[in-house]
C-alpha cells in the first residue's frame, strides 16, 4: 500500500450555533491546514497531525457533528499544487508579519520592561508559525534574522 500524503479532516456540525464551527476553524487554523470547502481541510500526513485532528475530529463529535480523518495517498497534481501554494502563501504572509513587526519594535523607543514583553510575544509567534510552517517557507529565515536582531538591540 501507498504510503499517505496528506490527511483531510471532514465534519458537518449542527447550524444551530456557530461556536463549534469557530472553535474547528481556529483549531485547523492553529495547525495551519488549508480549508478545501466549509466542511473539509487538508494537512500534510504526519503522525503528529493524524493525532491532532483525531482530537479535533473528536471535539466536533462531542460538540453533536460527524467528523472523519481520511488519510490521501495521491491527489491530482493540480490539486496538490494548489494546496502547497495556499499552505506557502499563508506561512509567508504570517512570515512577513513577523518580520515587519520585530523590525518596528527595533526602531521603537518603549521602555525595556514593554521592550521585552513584546519581543518575547514575537518569539512565541514565531514558534507558533514554525509548528504551521509544512513546508518550510523561504520567508521564515527573515522572520527569525528580524526577531534576533530586535533581541540583540534589548541587550545594547
Amino acid at each position: 500500500m501507498t504510503e499517505a500524503k496528506w490527511l483531510v479532516l471532514t465534519w458537518r456540525l449542527p447550524a444551530a450555533s456557530s461556536t463549534p464551527r469557530v472553535a474547528t476553524w481556529r483549531s485547523l487554523q492553529r495547525l495551519g491546514a488549508v480549508t478545501l470547502t466549509p466542511g473539509a481541510a487538508v494537512v500534510p500526513f504526519t503522525e503528529d497531525l493524524l493525532e491532532q485532528l483525531e482530537w479535533i475530529a473528536e471535539e466536533i463529535v462531542q460538540r453533536g457533528g460527524e467528523a472523519y480523518v481520511l488519510p490521501v495517498t495521491d491527489l491530482r497534481e493540480a490539486d496538490e499544487a494548489e494546496i502547497r501554494r495556499r499552505m506557502r502563501a499563508e506561512r509567508k504572509a504570517e512570515f512577513s508579519e513577523l518580520r515587519d513587526a520585530a523590525d518596528r519594535l527595533a526602531r521603537s523607543e518603549l521602555d525595556r520592561t514593554r521592550y521585552e514583553r513584546e519581543l518575547a510575544s514575537l518569539e512565541r509567534g514565531l514558534a507558533r508559525a514554525i509548528e504551521r510552517d509544512h513546508l518550510v517557507s523561504g520567508a521564515r529565515t527573515g522572520a527569525e534574522r528580524a526577531i534576533r536582531q530586535a533581541g540583540k538591540r534589548r541587550k545594547r
